[in-house]
């Protein structure tokens, strides 16, 4: 982890290479908004729901500032970081169930004692404190020791990654995803406020159905590849590996024509595969680098005999084979036109999802056009899914993360993976 040429220099470059990716988000973002368009016309079913953006990354701008001036990082060895990451994920955890505890005794029917209120409130003030407390420096450890893998995959200059990692631990927004009735396809996706439980999701798609007769879900996000990047607050040490990386190549890609193009549907589904993909090899090069005690077990061989299932066994429920088969259907129903008939069987599947412990709270249309983009496992995509195998068989072809990000990033379609596995 030694420097490659001096803090001083690489805050002033770092400075500018943030200030010219922000700009660059900034002016596509501008670029891509219509006046009175479609997602215009979503926000003023929403009252008020919406997460704001521009708040949110000047807060943050200004914070991340101050405190890449301090690097208070730089002033710990390498056991002494570890063990501050390892302290705020318990601290969240306990902050996590001070939090939950506390809901449920509210929501009780008996009465409330004031005195246990007011106990389990001062265990929540108490563990979000240290969280908050300890956030800032963690987030520059993390971001540091991503940057020490990301050297050694060749993905530095002078000794620190382009672009630098930047990211940002916080309650995530949900997504709101809009797609058509009449086919699967992610026509819109807008912000929504963290905090909206069960029934407050429910309510809402109902009111975007209705007034545009689409289909529309609230899903939960666990990352967002802002600038810096938003990564939700789990308290698991392999979930902030992986997802830091994987929000950290959406930026790489950005400055590629895989990250150009991300709003054509077939981009979106290679960039979010390649994401899920390099997320996971990273995080797993992480965990082995700086906490090997949440390195996870090899993958079995491909060729691996699982050997003849007991006579009294029934076949296994596959969630990923079982979610494929069930957007096969719909499909085929949607292209005969028959709407309603395909989103009865979808919700027949859903409580099929249900009883054997998969616990989907809508299945629909838009379910498959948001998921269906993380095509890098079995699943949403649909069982004749053209890209995922594809990109994971040109994954396996590379003899490294840099090669195969560097051979990816020009493909920004289905005709252009063909040509680079050479099919006819």
């Amino acid at each position: 982890m030694k420097l490659k040429i001096p803090l001083k220099i690489y805050r002033h470059v770092r400075r500018g290479l943030d200030g010219i990716l922000i700009s660059l988000l900034i002016l596509s973002l501008s670029a891509s908004q219509p006046v009175l368009s479609f997602e215009d016309r979503l926000s003023l079913q929403l009252a008020g729901r919406g997460f704001d953006f521009a708040t949110w990354l000047l807060s943050v701008w200004w914070e991340k500032w101050i405190l890449d001036a301090a690097a208070p990082q730089a002033f710990l060895n390498e056991a002494t970081q570890n063990q501050g990451v390892r302290s705020f994920v318990r601290h969240l955890e306990a902050s996590q169930q001070a939090a939950s505890d506390l809901e449920h005794y509210i929501a009780r029917p008996e009465p409330t004692a004031p005195l246990v209120l007011e106990e389990l409130r001062r265990r929540w003030e108490s563990e979000h404190r240290s969280v908050e407390a300890l956030r800032p420096l963690v987030e520059g450890i993390l971001a540091e020791q991503l940057a020490v893998l990301l050297h050694q995959e060749g993905f530095t200059f002078l000794g620190y990654p382009i672009p630098p990692v930047n990211l940002r631990l916080a309650a995530m927004p949900n997504l709101l995803v809009i797609s058509p009735r009449d086919r699967i396809v992610q026509q819109a996706a807008l912000p929504l406020q963290a905090d909206l439980t069960a029934d407050e999701m429910d309510q809402i798609e109902r009111r975007i159905d209705g007034a545009f007769n689409i289909s529309s879900l609230v899903v939960p996000l666990g990352g967002m590849a802002l600038y810096p990047a938003m990564i939700m607050e789990i308290p698991s040490i392999p979930y902030l590996m992986e997802t830091i990386a994987h929000e950290w190549t959406h930026h790489w890609l950005f400055l590629w024509p895989l990250g150009w193009f991300y709003d054509r549907p077939e981009t979106r589904t290679i960039n979010e595969t390649v994401a899920d993909i390099a997320g996971k090899a990273l995080g797993r090069a992480w965990a082995g680098r700086f906490f090997p005690e949440h390195l996870p077990p090899p993958p079995p061989p491909a060729n691996a005999d699982p050997g003849p299932p007991a006579p009294s066994e029934a076949p296994a429920f596959r969630f990923g084979r079982e979610l494929a088969q069930t957007r096969s259907v719909v499909e085929r129903l949607l292209a005969r036109g028959e709407i309603r008939r395909a989103e009865l069987y979808m919700e027949a599947r859903r409580r099929v999802f249900l009883e054997h412990g998969y616990v989907i709270r809508k299945l629909n249309q838009a379910y498959f056009a948001f998921y269906g983009a993380y095509a890098a496992e079995e699943g949403a995509a649909g069982a004749e899914d053209p890209i995922g195998p594809r990109v994971r068989r040109l994954w396996e072809q590379n003899p490294s993360l840099r090669a195969f990000l560097f051979r990816v990033a020009f493909i920004t379609d289905l005709a252009g993976l063909r040509r680079a596995l050479g099919e006819p």
